[in-house]
């Protein structure tokens, strides 16, 4: 292990030496000079905080080797070879103080890294960033310190044209090798991927902007294309790429991947009529909302799971007047059947098995219930379909048979689409049942087996729930065309009987005045002069 560090560590300084002198592309890129730190350093006070706060993971000597660090994923930096991931430098050159001030202050999306900003104050988040530096046993920070960034300022406006621009590159640079054609992770090359610590990686998925690194704005796209990530598979493409503006259009590309997070509590199951299909990619579910329920590992039960492949499972549902269709939908990489010495890729829903609870009363242990309290457990496998229990805890199960319950699925581009159809009300006394208007708990169980995961090995979600909302009454659109209609009416009826009075009053006044013009004359023409 010590020969591998020493080796790793020459040849970084080699290379260190050679970019600072003719970095490959350098010149294709927009530069400036870096601003030094805010704040002096304070070693006691770094050291202090440093024990107190960070050490659990990346180790006392700053190693990546703390006690928590075979639970996390990806593993702590090794912050003795000065190989950062996020930074505004250029490829194998150090980050900048601030890259390091921001990195703490914000955080690592999509790992154990949290937003340090939230309990440090911003002189105490300095004082890392000088302590971390200390690790570095070849001195590149002290040798070869960042003197030089690349300027993101400037953006272009993103248009349909600068997209295309950007994915006509994603396919001519082979992106996709890695990140897959739709931008999932799942390329043919992401299989077996590792870092220079030897460590598993994968590819990001470029539709989950959420967990980029080193953020997902089109900036922070633009920089990582720009100087790469040091000690992974990921390049920069100042060389490949050597024009400005096709990596921002490459950038803009990436961008147009991502797609929002639509968190919430309820799953709310829209009404259809008709028959639903049992094909996941059938055009109807497109009328159905969307619900991304967040996932984290099993870490209450033995063998805990401290690092689960997946974040977060989309759902959708959908109800007609006999069944209720759930669909649920995630990434994967690969597609694991239980081969190979690997387990199956799975997927299970979770509900309370006692119509009290799912009337309102206490719900069961989010693990598979408890011995007071049972759920029902539909589970989905990719090797052998569908098995449905009833658990009162995760080391008390009873199958349960599929009657009135199917499921279906796809594995279609590194991604797994699974539906769940069940009978609204079957006929078995004290069964699950749905009805329009009634909020039913639910939650979501998750199983890479690529990665490993298999029964408490997995992620899952805390209680949500299905709401199969009441279907819209025809009298809904009826009472507007009433009202509507009524209205218009009475406003024609009301104008004509204005207009039938104004005719009225003008036919009294012309009479009126008939009477007064003869009047007068009447008067002229009878009248007697006095003498």
């Amino acid at each position: 292990m010590r020969t591998r560090l020493a080796l790793a560590s020459v040849a970084h300084l080699t290379a260190v030496i050679w970019i600072a002198t003719a970095a490959p592309g350098a010149e294709n890129v927009r530069m400036e000079p870096v601003r030094p730190a805010a704040v002096a350093a304070d070693p006691v006070l770094g050291r202090q905080l440093y024990g107190a706060r960070c050490a659990q993971c990346h180790g006392e000597q700053g190693k990546g080797d703390g006690p928590a660090a075979e639970f996390v994923y990806p593993r702590p930096r090794d912050f003795t070879l000065a190989l950062f991931k996020v930074r505004s430098t250029l490829s194998g050159q150090v980050p900048t103080d601030d890259d390091l001030f921001r990195v703490i202050s914000e955080g690592l999306p999509g790992t154990s890294m949290p937003a340090w900003k939230k309990l440090l104050t911003e002189n105490e988040r300095w004082q890392l960033v000088h302590y971390v530096k200390t690790f570095d046993e070849i001195g590149v920070f002290k040798d070869e310190p960042a003197k030089q960034q690349v300027v993101t300022r400037n953006a272009p406006r993103v248009t349909p044209d600068l997209i295309k621009r950007g994915e006509a590159l994603y396919e001519a640079k082979k992106c996709w090798q890695c990140h897959g054609k739709l931008g999932r992770g799942e390329g043919p090359s992401a299989s077996g991927m590792k870092d220079d610590w030897g460590q598993p990686i994968r590819p990001v998925n470029f539709t989950k902007s959420w967990r980029f690194r080193g953020g997902d704005s089109l900036e922070d796209i633009y920089r990582t294309f720009t100087t790469g990530f040091n000690g992974t598979p990921m390049p920069s493409f100042l060389a490949s790429i050597p024009d400005e503006g096709d990596r921002w259009a490459l950038a803009a590309y990436v961008k147009s991947l991502s797609r929002p997070l639509k968190a919430g509590q309820v799953l709310k199951a829209t009404h259809t009529k008709g028959d639903i299909p049992a094909d996941p990619g059938a055009d109807i579910w497109d009328k159905a909302d969307d619900l991304d329920v967040p996932l984290a590992g099993q870490i209450i039960l033995e063998p805990r799971w401290f690092k689960p492949a997946n974040d977060v499972i989309s759902a959708k549902a959908l109800y007609n007047d006999k069944e209720i269709a759930i669909r649920v939908t995630w990434d994967d990489g690969t597609h694991n059947e239980g081969r190979d010495g690997k387990p199956p890729d799975q997927v299970a829903l979770q509900f309370p098995a006692d119509e009290l609870t799912r009337l309102g009363g206490e719900k069961p242990y989010f693990v598979l219930g408890d011995h007071n309290r049972a759920i029902e457990h539909w589970r989905w496998s990719a090797g052998t379909g569908l098995k449905r229990t009833r658990a009162f805890g995760h080391d008390r199960t009873e199958a349960v048979a599929n009657r009135d319950l199917r499921a279906a699925g796809t594995f279609v581009d590194g991604q797994y689409q699974v539906v769940f159809r069940r009978t609204l009300r079957p006929e078995s006394p004290g069964s699950l049942t749905f009805s329009p208007g009634q909020f039913i708990p639910i939650a979501f169980h998750l199983w890479n087996g690529g990665e490993g995961e298999e029964e408490l090995k997995m992620a899952l979600s805390a209680w949500h729930y299905v709401l199969p909302q009441s279907p819209t009454p025809t009298s809904t659109y009826l009472w507007p065309m009433f009202v509507g209609a009524l209205v218009v009416g009475g406003e024609a009826w009301l104008a004509r009987r204005m207009r039938r009075r104004r005719s009225e009053q003008d036919s009294e006044s012309t009479v009126a005045t008939t009477q007064v013009s003869w009047l007068g004359t009447a008067s002229t023409k009878f009248r007697v002069p006095f003498k």
